[in-house]
């Protein structure tokens, strides 16, 4: 065969290498004309869906996301918290026990594949957070499962991002089109390039907890980043949701998870879920403060953002066009009968702002008062629901033994103000001595297990502490010590008077007794006090108590009288009258010269010693003639 192509066939060749170049330019012109609808999404995942970049299905617009920021009060600079040392406490924040576990598991998992990535934690919970804040209210189980599926919106271009389905429905329950689905809201596509078995239980299930966290680890690890360094971190949330909004949204959330005490909250605690697709919410009305329009700029609501407020929209082919534009209305007509579209209304917040899960102290836990006195701080704690969020209004009780609120009652119950602080009124301690609970409880609610949200609070009531004082009839302080003759009787004594904090103690009974003094003026150690040889006498001569361990003289020493003329040492007095005084009984001296004290003692163990010397010639024993 001749090995060069003749020239006919050289003609014909170069006429079908044109016909085939037209067949290719009239296709892809074909191609270009047609809709959105007939080209968006191929049937399975593909090279540039396995991308984890700005332009993956999975950082386009999906649903709407939770972007209310944390707003968690520090308690030393509240200037409506006790006053304390001023640190900068920060409250909790809670999480549901089974999806922390999840986050911290991922972490866990990651480190161990891929160290250089450095993925924190606290990172994929801020993304759990914004996505369906941790799947709360959706029946959390243990195992990672929801006893209700998280779907978002339909993704068929009307009102977010165009996606045709990749998935036959196995996930999401459409064979038309995409939704995002799971507790971080995976794309189908996305899920079938990186989803994962963090539960090990051999299925890779978006709809797991356990298995979505860990999808979404290796999802903003992937291209090799490194999420210690800012740039690298945006990128990656970037790739998530290609919106600044929502990053701004998760990296606040991640530093509050790195800032601040969480706390592990029951997955079935009371919960309002959170919505990623409208639809499913409650049903949306304007606000009362503003009406929506059109082309109105889009501003961060406080508690969930709404499709018009989203910051990143879709354009006419279903792709993500930025962060700052608001989203245009769609021009085409609702389905079935009814007045043409209008302006986008804002949904009602559906963010659990009403169920209170649990009571945080506020300061010192720690309550101290004398017997019968005013506590000095009002307790505080703060009603928060199962996001950390803080409940106003919540009605909170306290309650509690040997404390008295105003009007002698002993429960009070008060409403939590607009940052969910609900403050105790001024209480008063009890007259018993002791260390008791004065226990906080959220009115009206329960978790799991039928138990209210509580907050306990130990109030010491230390014994009533009084001032005692001797004054003569003229109302000065009488001389000291006291000073008598022996064998006399003392039987114009000043009179005492007993105040607390400056009020008279009226009623109040103490106790009197004589004790010898040592050569230091103190009481000599080792004496029992007592009638003659024990017991506390009262005016009726029958014994009233016993002061074990305080000394008294002898016998011959100065003694009461009680009400049968029995000499006595200790001798409990009659109450106080009305200004708090109280007349001392008469004082025999005794025979013998020497020094005494004479101790007032309340029931509260508050003392006062009067010295009292008796004078005069000593009497010596007589004993006998001396032999020499």
């Amino acid at each position: 065969m001749n090995p060069f192509p003749t020239l006919p066939a050289l003609v014909a060749r170069r006429v079908r290498q044109s016909l085939c170049a037209c067949a290719l330019a009239a296709s892809l012109s074909a191609a270009a004309s047609l809709s959105p609808l007939q080209v968006a999404g191929p049937s399975r995942a593909d090279a540039r869906q396995a991308d984890a970049g700005t332009d993956s299905p999975q950082s386009r617009h999906r649903g709407v996301p939770a972007l209310d920021l944390p707003n968690l009060l520090r308690e030393g600079n509240d200037p409506k918290a006790p006053a304390g040392d001023g640190a900068e406490t920060a409250g909790s924040v809670g999480i549901p026990a089974t999806a922390l576990a999840a986050y911290r598991r991922a972490e866990q998992t990651l480190r161990g594949s891929q160290p250089l990535c450095h993925l924190p934690w606290q990172l994929v919970a801020g993304i759990g957070r914004v996505e369906s804040v941790h799947a709360s209210g959706y029946g959390l189980h243990t195992d990672g499962t929801t006893a209700r599926p998280i779907r978002g919106p339909r993704l068929d271009g009307v009102q977010f991002a165009l996606i045709r389905d990749t998935d036959g429905g196995r996930w999401d329950g459409d064979a038309a089109f995409d939704r995002a689905v799971g507790p971080m809201q995976f794309i189908p596509s996305t899920w079938g390039s990186w989803g994962a078995d963090g539960n090990g239980d051999g299925v890779k299930d978006p709809n797991n907890i356990f298995d979505a966290a860990l999808g979404t680890a290796r999802y903003l690890c992937a291209g090799e980043r490194d999420l210690s360094r800012s740039a690298d971190l945006d990128k990656a949330i970037l790739s998530y949701n290609n919106s600044r909004a929502y990053v701004n949204a998760v990296r606040k959330w991640m530093d509050t998870y790195r800032g601040t005490r969480i706390t592990e909250v029951p997955d079935d605690a009371p919960a309002t879920p959170h919505h990623p697709d409208p639809a499913a919410g409650p049903t949306p009305r304007p606000p009362a403060h503003r009406p929506a329009r059109p082309g109105q700029l889009a501003r961060p609501d406080r508690d969930r953002t709404t499709p018009s407020r989203m910051a990143d929209v879709s354009d006419t082919s279903g792709g993500a066009t930025g962060g700052t534009t608001p989203s245009r209305p769609s021009n085409k007509p609702a389905p079935g009968p009814g007045p043409g579209p209008g302006p986008a209304p804002d949904p009602v917040p559906v963010a659990d702002h009403h169920t209170v899960v649990r009571l945080e102290r506020l300061g010192d836990p720690r309550l101290e008062a004398e017997a019968g006195a005013a506590v000095g701080r009002q307790p505080q704690v703060r009603a928060v629901d199962a996001h950390g969020h803080p409940v106003p209004g919540a009605e909170v009780t306290f309650r509690g033994a040997e404390v008295r609120f105003p009007e002698g009652a002993t429960t009070a119950t008060v409403t939590a103000d607009r940052d969910g602080i609900a403050t105790a009124p001024a209480l008063r301690a009890g007259d018993r001595p002791g260390r008791f609970t004065l226990t906080a409880t959220a009115s009206g609610t329960t978790v799991s297990g039928d138990r209210s949200p509580a907050a306990d609070f130990t109030v010491t009531v230390r014994p009533a502490s009084y001032l005692l004082e001797l004054w003569d009839q003229d109302r000065k302080h009488p001389p000291v010590p006291l000073r008598a003759d022996p064998d006399s009787l003392l039987s114009e004594l000043p009179f005492l008077r007993i105040t607390r904090h400056g009020h008279a103690a009226a009623g109040l009974r103490i106790a009197a007794s004589v004790l010898t003094a040592g050569e230091d003026g103190k009481p000599v150690p080792g004496e029992v006090p007592g009638e003659v040889s024990g017991g506390v006498s009262g005016e009726d001569g029958k014994p009233e108590s016993d002061l074990d361990g305080k000394p008294e003289p002898g016998p011959d020493g100065p003694s009461f009288q009680d009400g049968h003329g029995r000499p006595v040492r200790s001798l409990l007095l009659a109450p106080a009258d009305a200004e708090g005084r109280l007349t001392l009984p008469p004082l025999r001296t005794g025979p013998h010269p020497g020094s005494y004290i004479l101790r007032l003692t309340t029931p509260s163990g508050d003392v006062l010693d009067v010295p009292l010397t008796v004078t005069g010639p000593v009497t010596r024993p007589v004993t006998g003639p001396r032999v020499s």
